[in-house]
């Protein structure tokens, strides 16, 4: 199937790509389909593009690779919703807000987006815990020079 972005253009898509968000997105409730879009050059990055509206993609990148440390246990309840069977299945992101500058940028660490590559679910995941916050800096800038 064709669908037309406002970042990318008009790209052609698999339906077998699409993640289903039963939910939506916190503030973006009435979009329910999206694809990841690897950025090229930019490893750990990735778009999440609304499969029904061009204009809405979020810039996501693997908490992993720049966060070795992050951690969080899924609660049971998103576990089941995404129909999660093991580890395996789940592919997690956090969402990137860039104000002015990419070197500026912070991500959310509190609502990873978290995905099943199996069943093609997602939920943007809202975690109690005090030691994350919703604006970490992504890269670390140099001290003193």
């Amino acid at each position: 199937m064709k669908i037309e972005t406002t970042r990318f253009g008009e790209l052609e898509i698999d339906e077998r790509d699409i993640y289903t968000f039963p939910e939506g997105i916190p503030g973006f409730e009435q979009d329910k389909r999206f694809i990841l879009i690897g950025l090229e050059g930019l490893d750990g990055f990735a778009c999440l593009q609304c499969v029904d509206r061009g204009d809405l993609g979020f810039i996501i990148v693997d908490p992993f690779v720049f966060f070795p440390d992050y951690e969080f246990n899924l609660p049971d309840a998103e576990a089941k919703q995404l129909g999660v069977e093991k580890p395996g299945d789940l592919s997690v992101w956090t969402i990137v807000t860039i104000r002015d500058r990419l070197e500026s940028a912070t991500v959310n660490l509190v609502a990873p987006v978290v995905l099943n590559v199996r069943t093609r679910f997602g939920k943007q995941v809202i975690l109690v815990d005090p030691n994350l916050g919703t604006r970490h800096p992504l890269f670390r800038m140099a001290k003193g020079g």
